[in-house]
């Protein structure tokens, strides 16, 4: 049977004795359990290594070099433009580096540079020079677990995410309700996350070591 996240808070309740098995949780206690679990979520996607993967934007571009995103990326990992059959990478700069591009202007085949200004909720991306062809922006973004909608959703979560969400919604939620915790709980807590995190930078790491090393694009025409 599904696993819904009012099932998922139940079970960290559990873990800390503050409800018995078949025992269930006032209104009130539920709901201020939902927000901190989606706090916790909130908190973990800040933190990158427990990012659960990666998310492909593809993005038309041409005429100018600002581009809203449809999603709001936690961290862009690569950039790239397609025009006219040649992918070319773009360096990603921050606002400092930005800044230093002088030909953000100017017309070009090749573009060379692309910033994101990570602005909350949506976020525009800016390319220099402006490509005077029509082509196709790729981006790769990591991609954050969502806070879940309500606590009737159904958990659907990549395999390792629920125990330690479990856990250490547990840890967090014990000294609310008074109780001392089991050593086992905040250690396994911990050792759950660090799972997560080790798989997740293990995966950063292969990506960026097996990154295929590109050509530098022409200058500007």
């Amino acid at each position: 049977m599904p696993q819904t996240v009012s099932d998922l808070i139940h079970a960290a309740f559990r873990k800390i004795n503050a409800i018995a098995a078949g025992e269930l949780l006032e209104a009130n206690e539920l709901d201020d359990a939902f927000v901190t679990l989606n706090q916790m979520i909130s908190s973990w996607n800040t933190e990158g290594l427990t990012l659960a993967g990666r998310l492909r934007l593809l993005i038309p571009v041409g005429g100018v070099n600002a581009y809203p995103l449809s999603q709001r990326p936690v961290k862009i990992e690569s950039a790239s433009l397609a025009i006219a059959g040649i992918d070319v990478p773009l360096e990603i700069v921050d606002s400092t580096g930005w800044e230093a591009v002088t030909e953000k202007q100017a017309l070009t085949i090749y573009v060379r540079k692309l910033y994101c200004d990570y602005a909350w909720p949506s976020s525009t991306v800016y390319i220099a020079p402006i490509p005077r062809q029509s082509g196709t922006l790729e981006l790769w973004i990591f991609q954050a677990i969502q806070p879940f909608a309500a606590s009737s959703s159904i958990v659907d979560l990549p395999p390792g995410y629920e125990a330690a969400l479990i856990y250490n919604l547990a840890v967090n939620e014990a000294p609310e309700y008074g109780r001392p915790l089991d050593p086992s709980v905040p250690a396994l807590a911990q050792n759950y996350k660090a799972s997560l995190v080790q798989l997740n930078a293990s995966n950063q790491a292969r990506s960026q070591a097996q990154a295929p090393v590109q050509a530098v694009a022409p200058q500007v025409q």
